[in-house]
């Protein structure tokens, strides 16, 4: 076949898709009846920056350097800057396709303004400054064609959701989800392609504002919710408007249905820069007595030996000398104070007095690659991620609570998603693949050659 399209569905959750809710999915049934599937394990940490970043260049973590939604500059502790691309070093799928003489469409992706140019059409994902004046469509006479049709060309994301109720979160992401589509079908009909992709990236604002409704096992949970359909409703809905997708692309269309991590419940959280201030970890330069956003020029680093940011997971940092500006930590000393924090922070249990399964990810076993010094020193999944993590909110009266600076979630990440694809012949699970596998099966889909540093294999 020589044309691809590409579906995303951000922390899109195999449980339920392959399970109790695939019947009443016509579309993805019959994809997966005539194709195959699997889980797809997201990388460490499984977010949406980081997982799709990964996804769609074939490399990790480690060799992308995304490992959060903000960087650090170099040789500053107060310097962090929300990422982009030019964050992202290395080339995605369709800017190799690009090289190979493919054209491709690439609709709302994550980490793609500002836009690097390629051969095919680009609108830009989250993450993309508001304005009328920012270039988020490429190349950018398409702009004016698409205002021409549309009147505008519909945003990536829906600002501060969490500030939202819930009525008006259900209407917001299906007015602009449903704008979204449309252009995304004007395009599939009307530009030259040999790949197409597609992100439905609002499914995450669903995720998390309504997990909680249908989860029985989440302490939240009401059986009696008004909501408990909502999050069902819209994966009926995504699952309408792939068969729209479906028709137009055709049967001759090699088809690829995927989510970059998926979703769990959330209970609270465990406030980590608390914990590190307690434990003498971190020193303040002057004692906090109430709740206070927190920020790195509040920290005397001449006393601080340990850092941390993350939402979702957490990410450590040893206040290395010779690595970090106003470092205190001998080289020496590195391996033994970053086991004796691992070994503290396992025994932190959950509110309720019951053990958490906490998972560590060390730098040194997960992340050598071409950002290795950027890297945070060890990943904390609270719980196996049933717990967050607050480090934007200090003076907590306890050592969890359910907000971070930017307020509350009821979900958080899992780390299986979902991969479909279509194939003549009778269905296949594939069990559990890997992120890295996804970039080098389009390639080999669409006859381009994979580069030799992707690590994943083709699927077939």
């Amino acid at each position: 076949m020589s044309k691809l399209f590409v579906l995303g569905i951000d922390g899109a959750f195999p449980e339920y898709i392959f399970g109790e809710w695939r019947n009443e999915l016509p579309n993805i049934n019959k994809l997966m009846q005539n194709g195959v599937y699997a889980r797809l394990d997201s990388p460490v940490p499984c977010l949406s920056a980081t997982a799709w970043s990964s996804i769609l260049t074939g490399k990790p973590p480690a060799d992308t350097g995304i490992f959060e939604y903000i960087q650090r500059k170099r040789d500053s502790y107060e310097e962090w800057r929300v990422i982009s691309s030019h964050s992202l070093k290395e080339k995605t799928v369709w800017q190799i396709l690009s090289d190979n003489g493919k054209e491709s469409v690439a609709c709302y992706p994550i980490l793609s303004w500002p836009i690097k140019p390629f051969k095919g059409s680009l609108i830009s994902g989250s993450l993309t400054p508001s304005g009328k004046d920012v270039e988020n469509v490429y190349p950018a006479e398409l702009k004016k064609e698409l205002e021409g049709m549309f009147g505008e060309v519909p945003t990536a994301d829906i600002p501060l959701f969490r500030d939202l109720s819930k009525e008006q979160i259900i209407e917001g992401v299906q007015k602009l989800t449903d704008k979204q589509i449309e252009v995304e079908k004007y395009l599939m009909k009307n530009k030259k392609w040999d790949m197409f992709f597609a992100l439905i990236g609002l499914s995450d604002r669903m995720n998390h504002a309504f997990w909680r409704y249908m989860d029985n096992k989440h302490r939240k949970y009401d059986p009696n919710s008004p909501f408990k359909d909502a999050l069902k409703n819209f994966y009926l809905y995504v699952d309408k408007k792939l068969g729209e997708f479906l028709q137009i692309v055709g049967e001759d269309t090699r088809v690829i249905v995927l989510s970059d991590h998926g979703i769990t419940r959330l209970h609270t959280r465990v406030n980590l820069t608390d914990w590190l201030i307690k434990e003498g970890y971190m020193t303040l330069k002057q004692p906090i007595t109430e709740k206070t956003r927190f920020t790195f020029d509040m920290v005397d680093w001449s006393k601080t030996r340990v850092f941390a940011i993350g939402a979702y997971e957490g990410q450590i940092f040893i206040n290395l000398k010779g690595r970090e500006p106003e470092g205190i930590v001998e080289q020496a000393d590195y391996d033994s104070l970053l086991e004796e924090v691992i070994a503290k922070i396992a025994k932190i249990s959950g509110d309720d007095g019951n053990k958490l399964e906490t998972k560590f990810f060390r730098k040194k076993d997960h992340f050598n690659g071409k950002h290795f010094e950027e890297a945070p020193d060890a990943i904390i999944y609270f719980d196996d991620l049933e717990y967050g993590c607050n480090t934007t909110l200090i003076g907590n009266e306890t050592m969890w609570s359910p907000q971070t600076a930017l307020g509350s979630d009821d979900a958080g990440h899992s780390k299986q998603g979902i991969f479909i694809m279509s194939e003549k012949g009778k269905e296949r699970d594939l069990g559990d693949i890997s992120y890295l596998d996804v970039a080098p099966t389009i390639l080999h889909l669409l006859g381009v050659p994979v580069p030799e540093d992707m690590k994943g294999k083709i699927l077939k």
